[in-house]
């Protein structure tokens, strides 16, 4: 994580509007230019080639496989994209670049201090595993994990255009490769396909596939901020509202990926994110959805003085009065961080043994917003438990609800290990079995490939 004083990295100039800070001096081998700072649209300057994968484009060049969103680049002074306006505390906080939770572009690593907590969600990575002192964190980019290309997608791309030309499908070799490759390898083969055969991979398998089993391929082939806002469009168009979508969505997701689906948004509809949103919702629980639609310190830094305040001012906003004070639970669970609410849940069951914070909100609210407040809770405490809980719901009971199932499947897909682990241990059985016994033929095969990865 940078800190005040943490000098720019090799070829990353500080663009209009965002003068360097006092103790950040150019590193060695980076003078100042004539004229500089640059332009309005960032073009590059002599002596400052672009990364491999990351040829300059008109504005600012996206990332391999992260087209630019309508209303990027940034414009002169950083200004946030269209719909999506900058609320009190964001950008993060003080110490920019982004904090945990907003990770690195290619070769732009941000790190994470000592002794602060790790990883872009609660939970992960394992303990005594991965990110520890200063190191970066791999494989993400605009708060999404994407991996990184290993597999030889112009293979893989041939692999499918077998599978899907002439009489008949070989469903088995697409889910060989699709079931097994990360988001980074699957835009590219989406890629190599259409230089290669002049086809759109996505229309090629709807007019292949069918069901739920086309339904998880689909989805595994959408760019993630885009498939997230396209869940949340149809969580919300037409007669009714999917709450539960909105939740799982937005619970879940940090700022930077809440950044890129409120732009993604804006390809599906006129109206923000937000304007939906507050549309959509009534009372408490739209209340608490506007809360987590904003910026949610991601900064790290935990005040013990103020988990305690927070622990009694919940115990005060509930069960110690008779009625309940909704909107101090809503601006606690709905700002503050997760590594600070997971704490603030550990204060208050120890000052009031009475209930833990989940009976509590269980005893003090209902429908969608008890719903709501419990995932945060649970969320902070880890992702791989609240993950695997959403799993089981899916499945549980008569039917399945495959909505559910598909989009926590494929967006978690990169912590599917740890999930299927929680859920064996809260639940006494595998996460395949339930599967296996839940759905069937190729969409469950396909499935089944994911969780065993």
């Amino acid at each position: 994580m940078s800190q005040q004083g943490y000098p720019p990295q090799q070829g990353y100039p500080p663009q209009q509007g965002y003068p360097p800070q006092q103790g950040y001096p150019p590193q060695q081998g980076y003078p100042p230019q004539q004229g500089y700072p640059p332009q309005q649209g960032y073009p590059p300057q002599q002596g400052y080639p672009p990364q491999q994968g990351y040829p300059p484009q008109q504005g600012y060049p996206p990332q391999q496989g992260y087209p630019p969103q309508q209303g990027y680049p940034p414009q002169q002074g950083y200004p946030p994209q269209q719909g999506y306006p900058p609320q009190q505390g964001y950008p993060p906080q003080q110490g920019y670049p982004p904090q945990q939770g907003y990770p690195p572009q290619q070769g732009y690593p941000p790190v994470a201090p000592v002794g602060a907590p790790v990883g872009l969600v609660p939970g992960y990575p394992p303990p005594g595993v991965g990110i520890v002192g200063h190191a970066p964190i791999p494989g993400y980019v605009d708060g999404y994990f994407v991996g990184f290309i290993t597999h030889d997608t112009k293979k893989d791309a041939e692999v499918l255009r077998k599978a899907m030309k002439g009489i008949g499908t070989d469903e088995s070799a697409i889910i060989k490769v699709l079931a097994n490759r990360n988001w980074a390898e699957r835009d590219q083969i989406k890629r190599d396909f259409q230089a290669m055969y002049g086809k759109d991979l996505i229309k090629d398998i709807k007019s292949e596939t069918s069901g739920n089993f086309e339904k998880a391929l689909v989805s595994l082939l959408t760019e993630p901020s885009l498939y997230d806002a396209e869940i949340l469009y149809e969580g919300m168009k037409g007669a009714g509202t999917n709450e539960n979508a909105l939740i799982e969505i937005l619970v879940t997701r940090n700022n930077a990926q809440l950044y890129k689906i409120n732009t993604a948004f804006h390809r599906l509809s006129s109206k923000s994110l937000k304007d939906w949103v507050k549309s959509e919702t009534s009372g408490d629980f739209k209340e608490l959805m506007e809360y987590l639609l904003e910026p949610r310190d991601e900064s790290g830094v935990i005040d013990q003085g103020l988990v305690i305040k927070d622990a009694e001012d919940l115990y005060q906003a509930g069960e110690g009065k008779i009625g309940t004070n909704e909107k101090v639970f809503n601006r606690i669970l709905g700002k503050r961080s997760f590594a600070h609410i997971n704490l603030v849940a550990a204060e208050y069951e120890k000052r009031h043994k009475k209930h833990s914070l989940e009976k509590a909100i269980d005893s003090e609210f209902s429908g969608s917003s008890k719903i709501a407040l419990t995932a945060i809770v649970i969320y902070a405490r880890s992702c791989f438990e609240y993950f695997a809980k959403i799993l089981h719901k899916s499945m549980a009971g008569a039917g399945t609800n495959d909505n559910k199932l598909i989009r926590t499947v494929v967006t978690q897909m990169h912590l599917i290990e740890g999930i299927a682990k929680a859920y064996n241990t809260i639940y006494g059985k595998s996460l395949t079995s339930d599967i296996n016994n839940d759905c069937s033929g190729d969409y469950k095969k396909l499935l089944l490939d994911i969780v065993r990865v």
